[in-house]
């Protein structure tokens, strides 16, 4: 028997790396799984990367920054598969948009693109599930967010300001459905295989190395794990809490 046979999870963001790593862990501990993504035919191409213990996989392309979009996706799921237990909201680059570099040099037309989905994005799945979880009296909502949600990391400013915003809103909502049967906490990442890819073989990657005291880079997986454990009753005295999987990292992702 899996730690979540029965459950129904929905990953947003979870056609590819860290997203897909979480999913692989849900589906792998029972949990049937809809695999949202921007762009549906990386949501398809995930399922035949997930190996599914006994639940169902299905495909649920949706733009997680637009509130009508989330509210049509996340019906479609319940219809599919039944009322989401699992919410894991992964979705967090902004495809197409810099929104790297120093503050004072930031364009501010572009600001929205980042807090509206790291942050509203966020708070609109989580709106859009949290009755139907309180009403059942189970329900586990999992936040990805970053180092740089609780730390100062160069370059990166808004990002950063959208995951401290969506941990104050966890921390808060948190505590109103506290004897809900609900929990809401969040996974900060730090360096992940990722970003790796996105630098290759270059000097800065081996910068990024010692800066982490295990010298390596993060796997999707472990970050799965992790949410595997967060979803199970094993987790279900846990709540508000941010849980830093770093390596032992200062830096975020």
């Amino acid at each position: 028997m899996g730690q979540l046979d029965g459950k129904i999870a929905l990953v947003t963001g979870a056609g590819r790396s860290v997203g897909l790593g979480i999913a692989q862990e849900l589906a792998e501990a029972g949990a049937s799984v809809a695999v949202n993504d921007l762009h549906p035919e990386r949501a398809e191409g995930a399922l035949s990367q997930i190996n599914a213990a006994g639940g169902r996989l299905i495909a649920a392309p949706f733009d997680a920054a637009n509130l009508e979009a989330v509210r049509a996706g996340i019906t479609r799921v319940e219809q599919t598969l039944g009322p989401i237990d699992i919410l894991v909201n992964n979705a967090g680059i902004t495809e197409g948009i810099g929104m790297t570099g120093p503050f004072v040099d930031s364009d501010p037309a572009q600001w929205h693109f980042n807090i509206d989905l790291n942050l509203y994005g966020s708070m609109y799945c989580i709106r859009t599930v949290l009755p139907g979880m309180a009403r059942r009296r189970w329900g586990r909502i999992i936040q990805i967010s970053s180092g740089a949600g609780s730390r100062g990391v160069p370059n990166v400013s808004i990002y950063s300001a959208a995951k401290a915003g969506i941990e104050g809103l966890l921390r808060c909502v948190a505590i109103e459905m506290a004897q809900s049967g609900v929990t809401l906490n969040a996974i900060a990442l730090g360096l992940m295989a990722n970003t790796g890819e996105r630098m290759g073989d270059s000097p800065m990657l081996q910068r990024v190395f010692n800066t982490i005291p295990m010298g390596r880079l993060g796997q999707p997986r472990e970050i799965g794990a992790c949410a595997v454990w967060l979803a199970s009753n094993n987790a279900a005295y846990v709540t508000g809490q941010t849980i830093h999987v770093n390596g032992g990292s200062v830096h975020g992702r």
